[in-house]
């Protein structure tokens, strides 16, 4: 039931959309990590020296603040990835198991089906040597 519904030729045509859609999305998280990589880059590098701190604590803070959005943002983006990956593989995975099973069913009904010709040509063979 399940073949019938996914043959439908809207599917495919679907198919390269949302492909296409999915490596749009994979540019995004990718291009997103690499902006949070930098950002984190960018904060931790800032030495804030205890003398400066004492004077401006405002300004200590702010940065500590973008800090931590800025890893907050790393980790997101990296999680998000790395699950779209895995979630890509799945699917990937899942349709070559769908694959190989309908085909193992085409082929174990053809066997079948062979087997049944040959027993009967066997058992006609049978009594004709009769």
């Amino acid at each position: 039931r399940w073949q019938k519904i996914f043959m439908i030729p809207l599917w495919s045509k679907m198919a390269v959309f949302w492909n296409k859609m999915f490596l749009t999305i994979i540019v995004l998280l990718i291009v997103l990590f690499l902006d949070a990589v930098r950002e984190v880059r960018k904060y931790s590098a800032v030495h804030v020296n205890e003398k400066a701190a004492n004077v401006n604590t405002n300004a200590f803070d702010h940065i500590q603040m973008k800090l931590f959005r800025s890893q907050r943002n790393l980790y997101l983006s990296g999680f998000s990835l790395f699950l779209w990956l895995v979630l890509r593989r799945t699917v990937t995975l899942l349709t070559q198991l769908a694959k190989g099973m309908a085909s193992h069913a085409a082929l174990e009904t053809q066997v079948n089906d062979a087997t049944e010709a040959a027993k009967k040509y066997m058992a006609e063979n049978e009594r004709l040597q009769e």
